[in-house]
């Protein structure tokens, strides 16, 4: 994380129990502020693993199981939903195998025709007068191209449809969700669902790998999927929470439901490993337009890690992974 081009790195570290924080750099790139334990740095997908807890949560509670047909939990019919007569489930569009599209709308051909270094901007564009009313009007015209449960790939829209139906299952808006089954008992005091709010003070600002000052992902159709912030010491006790497996959805949540393990399989949302004689490690990686951020933890070690950068590249995301394996492992 030496390059020149780096912004700030935040590191919140549990070993054997014990807490450890380390910031280095800035919030921003325009005047020298060092970040703290409360700097918020967007989480991007990592936001998915909340969701991912609350269905584990709602499963042990009854509420749902994880074959249900998705179109239970939808006001609109979509017979669409379904290849040759298999639905996409609860389970598909936690471990990645919906057969969804990744991106709800299709803007493949814009960003095709466009300067690379336009991308981010249009994409903030599209998705900032994209309205959740149209991402159900478009997922009418969604066509599977697959058996669903089939083939785990990134998907962006089954992480929105997932939170959108813990809305419908715990009759609360996401936002409310959030500070009702996490930030309020676990006692995380800067951790917010950004649109829901004003920015707040403390949020670091993200730049890409040209040090362009990016937008933050506020946007509605994307929220309950990518719009967690979150600090250091705040993701500390989150992690803390699901290295405690005797939480039962925690430890549902761990549990590989895809692919294998050896080589790193789907559990809820997180990624399951276990290298050769080594322990199991629970990760997620995190990427928005400005911010890169990784958590991994292993229960068994009873010690895990969380690494945030405010910036975003091709590179970033897999310094923080060989970072974190050179720290905790």
């Amino acid at each position: 994380m030496s390059a020149d081009y780096r912004v700030g790195l935040s590191i919140g570290i549990i070993k054997n129990g014990k807490q450890y924080i380390y910031n280095y750099g800035s919030t921003q790139k325009e005047k020298q502020i060092l970040p703290s334990s409360n700097t918020l740095y967007e989480l991007a997908s990592n936001s998915k693993t909340f969701s991912s807890t609350l269905l584990a949560r709602a499963v042990l509670n009854k509420k749902v199981k994880l074959t249900d047909d998705i179109r239970k939990y939808l006001k609109e019919d979509y017979p669409n939903l379904q290849f040759k007569g298999t639905p996409i489930t609860l389970l598909n569009l936690a471990n990645l195998t919906s057969a969804l599209p990744n991106w709800m709308p299709d803007s493949k051909e814009i960003f095709t025709k466009a300067n690379p270094d336009s991308i981010a901007y249009i994409l903030d564009a599209v998705h900032r007068k994209y309205s959740r009313q149209q991402f159900y009007k478009d997922l009418h015209n969604v066509k599977l191209d697959t058996v669903p449960g089939a083939i785990a790939r990134h998907c962006n829209t089954a992480a929105q449809l997932l939170g959108h139906i813990m809305e419908t299952v715990y009759g609360e808006k996401f936002g409310t969700l959030i500070k009702k089954e996490f930030t309020s008992p676990l006692k995380m005091k800067n951790t917010v669902l950004l649109g829901d709010t004003k920015l707040p003070i403390s949020m670091a600002f993200g730049y890409d790998g040209k040090g362009r000052k990016m937008p933050f992902i506020d946007w509605e159709d994307m929220q309950v999927a990518a719009s967690i912030a979150s600090s250091t010491s705040d993701m500390l006790q989150y992690i803390a929470y699901h290295l405690n497996e005797k939480n039962a959805d925690a430890k549902l949540s761990h549990e590989p439901t895809f692919g294998d393990i050896s080589k790193g399989a789907i559990a809820l949302n997180w990624k399951a490993t276990k290298p050769q004689n080594g322990p199991i490690r629970i990760s997620h990686t995190g990427g928005s337009l400005g911010f890169s951020s990784y958590v991994v933890f292993s229960p068994e070690l009873n010690s895990g890690i969380i690494l945030f950068s405010n910036d975003s590249d091709m590179k970033t995301q897999n310094e923080l992974i060989k970072l974190a394996e050179t720290i905790l492992f």
